[in-house]
């Protein structure tokens, strides 16, 4: 750049003001002294307890005493023909090692999530900014912080990503990956060079918790579901949640029950490939010496255990692009549906908050919406072959980020819903429909990951054969210290089957999440993932700005010509081709301040490393100094300062 074109500073970022109204919203405590009544808007909104936008930076105060709650029970919201208070259990995994001190060899809870964010938010406020977004089904406040150094400019003029943990109930491990890239860059802001340049140029949004009400039931109870706690009928019995487990043996968990009934007169045996004894084989009726069962009562008397406990919406077939209804929502009976869909698109608050908050930050130019457990980078499509709906340039660059993904993580796959997780067990493409990577491409036009943390403690396929069995599981564990993969079986007296042991896989910190004591490697390679997409977003850079004067009168008035070459110096391009195909952003551009500018203004997008020269043909005003600004929705702000002469 010539010595007399300056570069700026972005612009000093002002506190954000929330404008059309402050939103007070009520909440219905998760837990409490109430059975579950009915919640609609009115109810949730009754006594206002949160204001819903930029949370004012507070000392949290000391840690708090208890990390899950002290009552004996909790009450899930909703109404139901079932059971909505359960006892709490204070599992040893959700237990801090030093507590007010960040470790990622525990699961957190809510209680301490909150503590964490809003003591980031009071410590940093040179870099945090903590929000609410809006409330969950029952009315809690679902919480997110806005990461970025605000002396170089508004978190809105910077390129952007946004990570979201916890949309599924009990994927416990997808918060913990978004804790631990928060927790990276906040303690790492000001001691590492590399984290500095990121939140001085970039922006990052992260959501640990979006579904509060189902991560707390999964925490605090021995209850989990598949997404949210919204009350729905999995059976199709004609009632609601009426038929969740029962914690027979105490044990803090809903595992399996096996009931021995004779030799021959069973369908399962103890696994003799399991050194340890934990797994159970399924050898077919009539051959084997136990009947298996999930733990607890068959509730609704139709002759099965559990099929219709809390919840059954999923809120990751809730968004709007290619949304289909529900199965008993279909009039004609033989269309193609979407199970968990729910009523219509974005009809869960979960869901509808990440799509206002995306639409009005679209500086968003790359997402990751976090589950557990294929392992997987998983992205779109969901409905067809990416070589045949995606824009190759487009697609060539999630493949890039495929690779990519593995090389932080060694996930097993990697690739699209439609190809590579429908068929990565054989079979044939499957569609999903309303799903979130296919919103994020085809509506929002950004580069959108669904990836899947961990892998169910499938380490070693010992016997060759492309899968994993619990015996494998077991033997893995063993073989490696792990003691408490499986849960030992236990003698217990069921009201209706009479003499059982319960046990088998620890369904909450092996079978769906990694044990305490791997969490914190497996939310660490993600994260760096995630670093990685941050890393690669556009970014515009004024590499070289030149000023022509011009001489004699000009027919059009200009006076000065000026040439800016301005480049892409991120690895994602301002838009994506299904961006541009859609218009969801504006072009990029550049504009003069200080001086009129003649003709029109320039309009192009840049890809990946690629630079433009742009002409402007300008009229002197009264100063001889004047800016020349790169502007981009997704590619950020850069300016500089040039004399005219």
């Amino acid at each position: 750049m010539p010595a007399h074109a300056a570069k700026k500073k972005r612009p000093t970022a002002m506190l954000a003001v929330l404008t059309a109204g402050v939103l007070a919203v009520g909440t219905a405590p998760l837990w409490g002294a109430g059975g579950g009544a009915s919640l609609d808007d009115a109810a949730l909104s009754a006594t206002p307890t949160f204001t819903v936008g930029l949370q004012q930076a507070q000392d949290p105060g000391p840690f708090p005493g208890s990390v899950t709650p002290t009552t004996p029970t909790i009450t899930i919201a909703g109404q139901r023909d079932g059971e909505s208070t359960f006892k709490v259990v204070k599992y040893d995994q959700v237990q801090p090692t030093n507590p007010g001190q960040m470790d990622f060899d525990h699961f957190h809870t809510g209680i301490e999530i909150q503590w964490w964010l809003k003591k980031w938010a009071h410590e940093r406020p040179d870099i945090v900014d903590l929000y609410i977004v809006g409330e969950s089904y029952s009315g809690q406040p679902i919480y997110q912080l806005t990461i970025t150094d605000k002396s170089t400019g508004r978190d809105t003029d910077k390129p952007a990503a946004y990570f979201e943990g916890n949309r599924h109930s009990g994927e416990t491990s997808s918060a913990e990956s978004s804790l631990w890239l928060a927790h990276h860059l906040i303690t790492k802001a000001g001691k590492d060079r590399t984290v500095d340049k990121m939140l001085d140029d970039k922006t990052v949004y992260i959501r640990p918790v979006n579904n509060p009400d189902g991560h707390d039931m999964y925490l605090y109870t021995a209850q989990t579901n598949r997404s949210t706690v919204r009350p729905y009928d999995n059976d199709g019995d004609g009632k609601r949640d009426d038929d969740s487990g029962e914690d027979i043996n105490d044990d803090g968990y809903l595992s399996q029950m096996r009931q021995y009934v004779g030799i021959g007169k069973g369908t399962h045996v103890v696994d003799a490939r399991d050194p340890a004894g934990n797994a159970m084989l399924s050898v077919g009726a009539g051959n084997g010496d136990y009947l298996m069962f999930s733990e607890g009562i068959d509730n609704d008397g139709d002759g099965r255990l559990n099929e219709d406990g809390v919840g059954g919406l999923d809120l990751h077939r809730n968004y709007p692009y290619n949304w289909h209804p529900m199965a008993e929502d279909d009039a004609t009976g033989r269309n193609l549906t979407q199970g968990g869909a729910g009523e219509y698109p974005l009809s869960e608050p979960e869901t509808k908050h990440v799509y206002t908050w995306l639409m009005s930050h679209t500086n968003i130019a790359a997402v990751n919406s976090m589950d557990t457990r294929v392992p997987m980078h998983l992205r779109g499509p969901s409905t067809c072959d990416p070589v045949e709906c995606m824009y190759t340039p487009d697609r060539k660059l999630y493949e890039h980020f495929d690779k990519a993904g593995v090389s932080f993580t060694g996930y097993r796959n990697a690739g699209s819903v439609y190809i590579d997780y429908a068929t990565r067990n054989g079979g044939e493409p499957e569609a999903l429909f309303g799903h979130g990577p296919d919103f994020g491409y085809f509506q929002y036009g950004a580069v959108w990951y669904g990836d899947e943390i961990w892998n169910g403690g499938d380490f070693t396929d010992y016997d060759k054969d492309g899968r994993y069995a619990d015996w494998e599981r077991s033997r893995w564990c063993a073989e490696n210290g792990k003691t408490k993969c499986f849960l030992p079986w236990t003698k217990a007296q069921h009201p209706t089957l009479g003499a059982v042991e319960v046990g088998g896989i620890n369904p909450k910190f092996w079978s769906q999440n990694p044990s305490d004591d791997l969490i914190g490697e497996w939310a660490a390679n993600q994260a760096r993932f995630n670093l990685y997409l941050t890393e690669s977003l556009p970014q515009l850079d004024l590499t070289r700005v030149q000023v022509k004067k011009l001489k004699g009168a000009q027919s059009d008035g200009a006076t000065h010509e000026i040439t800016a070459t301005v480049k892409n110096t991120g690895r994602i391009p301002t838009a994506l081709e299904q961006a541009k195909e859609i218009k969801i952003v504006a072009p990029d551009t550049i504009t003069v301040e200080g001086a009129r500018r003649v003709g029109d203004a320039p309009q192009f997008y840049l890809d990946g490393g690629d630079d433009q020269k742009v002409r402007l043909r300008v009229a002197k005003a009264d100063s001889d100094t004047v800016t020349v600004n790169a502007v981009s929705v997704r590619g950020g702000l850069d300016s500089a300062s040039v004399r005219l002469g």
